[in-house]
């Protein structure tokens, strides 16, 4: 029976499934949210792009509306292009500001909040599912 005892207070294969025990749920935790927080800046970046990209393709109108046109009709036609987004999810707004500064402004909004990534929330913190991301440019006057 001594033998025993002394087998099992040295057998150490118990500790390494308690540590184990202990130290998945942290790593599980690290992992969910290095994996939700990569999704984030990828909606994020593809947003920022497509807005930037947008706003360039504007630049070939003649007047406010066909901007408008050329920026709306770029973000439909390239939108699927970037893995992160669903071109149903996209809304553009473009907005003309005043006469100091004449520019055109092409807004892309993205709601990602339906996400199977953003129902990581509850696990780990993440930023918010709405993104609106603007890209600006000069009108004439070059």
């Amino acid at each position: 029976m001594t033998d025993f005892i002394v087998h099992f207070w040295h057998d150490h294969r118990a500790a390494i499934a308690v540590e184990f025990a202990f130290v998945t749920p942290v790593l599980l935790m690290m992992l969910f949210g290095i994996v939700g927080y990569g999704h984030v800046f990828g909606v994020y970046h593809g947003v920022q792009q497509i807005a930037a990209e947008a706003a360039r393709a504007s630049i070939a109108g003649l007047d406010d509306a066909e901007r408008e046109r050329l920026a709306r009709a770029f973000v439909a036609r390239h939108a699927s292009s970037y893995p992160f987004l669903d071109p149903s999810k996209l809304t553009v707004r473009t907005t003309v500001t005043g006469a100091p500064a004449p520019s055109f402004e092409v807004a892309v909004r993205y709601d990602f909040s339906d996400s199977a990534f953003n129902r990581l929330g509850s696990l780990v913190s993440l930023p918010l599912p709405v993104v609106e991301r603007r890209a600006v440019v000069q009108r004439g006057g070059y």
